[in-house]
């Protein structure tokens, strides 16, 4: 079967890989559609290391084979009883997968799974939406872990997929919405999906504005951008006592002289958000088609790549389908 394998930066081919053993409890699913990821663009830009000869890719869903149903499959398999998972903490298990990454990942045309998995798609969800479920989890996933109160001022660096759908749901926790990015196009998307104020960070100085509009500081700051300087920003954005949640990159110098009790954290995606983001999508909630810009088959992967890492394209999400 044909897969999607990394052999070093800028080298990411479709190859010929050995079909999925199945065995034990493990069904087969057979591959319709996903979505490239900002995670495996920092492998292929070298930026993040990664096993050479692991096949990419941790969102997509596809074809349940024994049954036949439309399924999500989740990023991340956790053991259900070790030390994290007993306390409701998936991402940490120490025996957990996280396809795409530490485990061969999607982007070939059958995966062996457990049932346990597998979200199954309501028919509201178009077969692109389901292809791009996992941001929708990790966005949810950030929120609630914020408890953020009705008004509350969250400034969103970079408007990329993820900072747009950490835009849609921080809009949905009732939450006014600071969008931060160095591209209008994106800006306009954030101004689409309702954020209170667009900052563009090439015209403008993004720690006096915030300053100046919040009075003292954004109350919670959503690092999306994926970059150290980003990074570094975010304890001059946010306010006393506020949150910070590090997700696009963790890694800089944190200035912590006027961030006091400020809580700066790391987040991973786990499978509990899974089946509330497919439930958002199929209940138009969230939009997730009107991220896709561009469209292409498996064998054209290397195209995709080269796609998403040209600004001159203005990607976006770019679909990958069998």
């Amino acid at each position: 079967m044909k897969a999607a394998v990394y052999r070093g930066p800028r080298h990411i081919k479709i190859e010929e890989v050995p079909e999925p053993e199945i065995k034990g409890r493990r069904v087969r699913v057979k591959f319709k559609a996903g979505s490239i990821c900002g995670t495996d663009m920092h492998f292929y830009r070298g930026e993040w290391k990664l096993k050479k000869g692991r096949i990419i890719g941790h969102d997509a869903w596809g074809i349940r084979e024994d049954t036949n149903e439309r399924v999500v499959m989740a990023a991340v398999a956790n053991c259900g009883h070790c030390y994290f998972c007993l306390r409701g903490l998936p991402s940490y298990c120490v025996r957990g997968k996280f396809y795409g990454l530490t485990r061969d990942g999607f982007f070939s045309e059958s995966k062996a799974m457990l049932p346990r998995s597998l979200i199954p798609l309501p028919s509201t969800v178009s077969d692109e939406e389901a292809a791009i479920v996992e941001p929708v989890a990790l966005a949810i996933r950030v929120l609630d872990y914020m408890k953020p109160n009705l008004g509350d001022w969250v400034t969103i660096l970079g408007q990329g997929a993820i900072g747009l759908l950490m835009t849609q749901v921080a809009l949905l926790k009732g939450c006014r919405v600071i969008a931060v990015d160095l591209e209008d196009y994106r800006l306009k998307l954030s101004e689409k999906y309702g954020a209170d104020v667009l900052v563009n960070a090439k015209n403008e100085d993004v720690v006096k504005t915030i300053r100046k509009l919040t009075k003292i500081g954004s109350d919670l700051v959503i690092e999306a951008a994926g970059t150290k300087g980003t990074v570094e920003q975010t304890p001059l954005l946010v306010r006393k006592a506020g949150k910070v949640a590090l997700v696009g990159e963790s890694e800089g110098y944190l200035n912590l002289g006027d961030a006091d009790q400020a809580l700066f954290f790391t987040i991973y995606l786990s499978p509990v958000e899974y089946p509330s983001a497919v439930e958002l999508i199929a209940r138009k909630l969230v939009d997730v088609k009107g991220l896709i810009t561009h469209r292409f088959k498996l064998g054209d992967f290397e195209k995709a790549l080269e796609t998403l890492d040209n600004p001159a394209e203005k990607p976006l999400k770019v679909i990958i389908t069998q």
